[in-house]
């Protein structure tokens, strides 16, 4: 099986408290203000700083795997209005985006049960340990499942066995090259190991066709992470959600969706109280800061520098609450004076809650004519946010 052990002992948990006591004290510090303010802040901000953390950890998270996500491609192709074809990191970027939208509208305590996390991760059962080493010891050999190039009906037989013989006599010249002969064992191999991995017998199977490794014991490690999440509940929040976050990424429970990690960590400062008003934006955290986080540094090293990433995070976020609010004060001098009627107060609140606004998304949620919005745009003056396209038509703004 291709597990990987992860286990705190109780003297490693003793000294990572003993340790990281001070840089897990000034995270939760900085944490708690942020959640804080944004608990008191004016709704409109507090949606739009939310809002864009969530464009900003995507496109972190892609930066961290080693990818490129410009922020203004992103949020375009959000808003469906992408100006070129979009990339497969923005693409990553964008699930990543709807998950972190998904799980904020969610309870804590339901994020984390082993059901959900279970069906999140396309993990079967909820068999023991005890009860899958069983199974595996006496496992019966896969049966080898028909593909569709060896189902091939009654009607077909003559014909196919016609043109069997008529290749077997083309190809004879070119059975004698060791190269040709090299590849055909590649490729009998490889159909050998799909057939092995998936059902190509239904059409239900043949729809849910996989490349994953039957070998990778997801529900192990899965597990083995679960284990480290109930030890870090007698841990101070802070602390809890950097040993989660770590045991995460040396375990990787998760073969093809390993950014989840980050989010579930943030998850756990939500259930312990340390970010109630918002979500946290772990990876901006670990890309901002100095520290590069690898599995061949020492615990209490790799503790410590995620918690330094969580102040980062808290402080990234202060800063963009403090962007935002400036944006919006700028904007709303040029409401001064209007009339009552008037609805550019109202794009101004439609701009810092969106990280985009076209003239037809303004048009429709201000109930105004696009000629209106458009009016209103030239009213805004040098205080209207950047134009995100570069087009003279269907143009988009956002605070970003």
């Amino acid at each position: 099986m291709n597990s990987i052990a992860y286990h705190i002992s109780r003297p490693v948990r003793q000294a990572l408290v003993s340790d990281c006591a001070a840089v897990a004290e000034t995270a939760a510090i900085a944490l708690a203000r942020c959640d804080e303010r944004l608990a008191h802040v004016e709704p409109v901000l507090a949606e739009g700083a939310r809002q864009r953390g969530h464009a900003f950890e995507a496109q972190a998270l892609i930066a961290l795997a080693g990818g490129l996500c410009p922020l203004e491609d992103l949020v375009l192709h959000d808003a469906g209005m992408d100006v070129r074809s979009p990339t497969h990191e923005i693409t990553r970027a964008a699930a990543i985006l709807n998950e972190r939208r998904r799980l904020a509208r969610r309870e804590p305590d339901e994020i984390l049960s082993q059901r959900a996390l279970r069906q999140r991760l396309g993990i079967e059962g909820s068999e023991q340990p005890e009860q899958r080493d069983r199974r595996e010891t006496t496992a019966v050999p896969p049966k080898k499942l028909a593909a569709p190039w060896d189902r091939i009906g009654p009607e077909d037989d003559d014909e196919h066995q016609a043109d069997e013989d008529d290749l077997d006599q083309e190809d004879e010249p070119d059975l004698a090259d060791p190269a040709i002969a090299e590849i055909d064992a590649l490729l009998a191999r490889t159909r050998q190991t799909l057939d092995a991995w998936n059902d190509f017998s239904s059409d239900e199977g043949r729809k849910n066709l996989t490349l994953r490794d039957p070998g990778y014991d997801a529900a192990g490690r899965l597990e083995a992470w679960l284990a480290i999440l109930e030890e870090g509940r007698g841990l101070p929040a802070s602390l809890a959600a950097a040993l989660a976050l770590d045991a995460w990424l040396v375990l990787e429970p998760s073969e093809r969706a390993g950014e989840l990690g980050f989010a579930f960590a943030a998850t756990v400062l939500r259930q312990r109280g340390l970010a109630q008003a918002h979500l946290p934006v772990v990876g901006v955290g670990l890309r901002r800061g100095k520290f590069r986080w690898s599995p061949h540094q020492a615990v209490s090293v790799r503790i410590a520098g995620l918690l330094g990433a969580l102040t980062e995070a808290a402080v990234f976020g202060l800063g963009e609450l403090d962007r935002l609010s400036l944006a919006r004060e700028l904007m709303l001098r040029r409401c001064e004076g209007r009339r009552g009627n008037s609805k550019l107060a109202e794009l101004v609140d439609l701009f810092a809650v969106s990280p985009l606004v076209t003239v037809q998304l303004a048009a429709a949620r201000l109930a105004v004519s696009p000629q209106a919005v458009e009016a209103m745009l030239k009213e805004l003056g040098g205080s209207l946010p950047r134009e995100l396209t570069g087009r003279k038509r269907y143009r988009a703004w956002g605070i970003v």
